[in-house]
């Protein structure tokens, strides 16, 4: 093994005193970067790079972001399992050993520690205590029923926790004493993630659905920095009722704006329009029965025919016959109901910029006018009998900041480019850099561990005949006997065995002095 590492070694030197000085320096710069590179991977791995979320060398992270209840609940589960642990980040992440990582994990488990993220559902009423009274039973069963909802509102992407408090009163015979149920839910957005309108009443509707006799007009939803996601809704409180109609008619004119200024941006451009809507709604329930009649349309209801006749009368027999109809006049009953937040009245105005011929702003014709005005109307659905009203005016807009934005969007759009394709040149150039150094290194290593090989001089034939002519004559019989045994060998080798056997077995003759 020494010999080995001298030889590797020597021929080690020998391969570096034949490089150039430019190839020595990039052999040794190369070999630094993947020697700092490596070095920096191992530390980077050893103060918790890999996903450990800094653990020392030999432990690994258990839970993170936690509470200070989860915290020590953990801490406790752990001491009492013997576990080694650590505790970093301020308290809010506990590590253990990695060798025990699983076993803490699944006896963590068995103890249902952290609460926060396994929970208390169900698994209450496993196992019912003798001599639990029916308050005991219903407040476990209530606790259980919060903590299986916490459970799957948690499992929701965006939320990281969440409280949830049920009130759920006794029932009663009496319906006017009868109460409802009420919830209110506290819910921690995971960081740099938001919950949109439709989420929120999704998890309102979640809880409504799942717990008897609960509205969800009774359910409030707040963060933990205590804002307001979503209140209950009271149809007699005038305060309430005002916020959610002032939020249908912003949504409602926030609708119709947006629907016209995406026609007029497809026609004439962005910016080149500015859109006003305001809607008039109406919040109030109406229900109305209409019935009408039609002295026109009559119809035979009923019909009664009598006859009577009269025999041997002084007068003669006579026949009388007697026919009744009763009519009924057609009637038309419909019954209407108005929804709430129906639209009594819209009025939209829009100003258009002039149009740009040659470079200059040209106000827009009268017949172009005409047309935005149809196109106005059919988008928002006018109606005359409603008393709409659409406005549409031609108005130069002052284009001088637009133009200042359009000119420093095209130059950082420019300038994003030119950036964008001197950094793929910049990596085209350094590619190959690297290849033609490592072409030029592969080449100065392969040169030097094969160096070339002498040339030969091949003499001339024309020597060798004369040379070949000047043979000896013993020399020139010994050549052709040698030729004749080689052919005897190879044609009969057994003859030649054996008589290379019998002159092996001839008795040696010894000189006599």
């Amino acid at each position: 093994m020494g010999d080995f590492f001298k030889r590797f070694l020597e021929q080690t030197s020998e391969v570096w005193q034949k490089l150039s000085m430019q190839q020595r320096v990039i052999i040794t710069a190369l070999t630094a970067l993947m020697f700092v590179g490596l070095l920096g991977l191992v530390i980077w791995d050893g103060a918790g790079g890999g996903g450990t979320g800094g653990a020392p060398s030999g432990f690994r992270q258990l839970h993170s972001n936690l509470s200070v209840e989860d915290a020590a609940a953990i801490v406790d589960g752990l001491e009492a399992g013997g576990f080694r642990y650590r505790i970093t980040n301020n308290g809010t992440a506990i590590l253990v050993e990695e060798k025990n990582f699983y076993e803490a994990r699944m006896a963590l488990a068995r103890q249902g520690v952290p609460a926060r993220h396994s929970g208390t559902g169900w698994e209450l009423l496993d196992n019912r205590r003798f001599g639990d009274t029916d308050f005991e039973l219903r407040l476990r069963s209530r606790r259980a029923l919060e903590g299986e909802l916490m459970r799957t509102i948690r499992s929701i992407n965006e939320i990281e926790d969440v409280r949830l408090h049920l009130t759920i009163p006794e029932a009663s015979l009496f319906l006017e004493e009868r109460q409802p149920a009420k919830a209110a839910i506290a819910i921690r957005i995971r960081s740099g993630r938001t919950l949109n309108r439709n989420q929120i009443d999704g998890i309102a509707f979640l809880v409504a659905s799942s717990v008897d006799g609960l509205a969800i007009n009774n359910i409030s939803i707040v963060d933990f920095e205590g804002r307001l996601l979503s209140r209950p809704v009271d149809e007699n409180d005038p305060g309430m009722m005002g916020g959610r109609n002032m939020e249908m008619r912003q949504n409602v004119e926030r609708s119709l704006k947006s629907r016209v200024e995406s026609m007029f941006a497809q026609v004439l451009g962005p910016g080149r329009v500015s859109v006003e809507v305001t809607a008039d709604l109406d919040f109030n329930r109406v229900e109305s029965t209409l019935e009408r009649f039609d002295p026109e349309s009559r119809v035979v209801r009923s019909e009664e025919r009598i006859d009577m006749s009269v025999r041997n009368a002084p007068d003669g027999d006579r026949m009388n016959e007697v026919q009744r109809s009763n009519f009924e006049i057609d009637r038309t009953v419909e019954r209407i109901l108005h929804e709430v937040g129906t639209i009594r009245r819209l009025s939209v105005a829009v100003m258009v910029d002039n149009s740009r011929r040659n470079g200059e702003s040209v106000p827009r014709t009268a017949e172009e006018m005409a047309n935005f005005e149809t196109m106005v109307r059919n988008a928002i659905g006018f109606e005359l009998t409603r008393g709409d009203q659409v406005a549409v005016i031609n108005v130069p807009f002052d284009n001088d900041k637009w133009s200042m934005f359009e000119q420093e969007k095209t130059l950082k759009e420019q300038e994003e480019f030119w950036r964008r394709i001197i950094t793929y040149v910049a990596l085209v150039l350094i590619v190959i850099v690297v290849l033609v150094m490592l072409r030029s290194i592969s080449k100065s290593l392969g040169e030097a561990m094969n160096p070339p090989i002498p040339e030969v001089e091949i003499p001339n034939l024309e020597d060798v005949e004369e040379a070949v002519m000047d043979i000896p004559l013993h020399v020139a019989r010994s050549n052709e006997l040698l030729e004749k045994v080689e052919i005897m060998t190879e044609n009969d080798p057994q003859n030649v065995a054996k008589i290379i056997k019998d002159w092996l077995n001839e008795p040696v003759l010894t000189k006599k002095d």
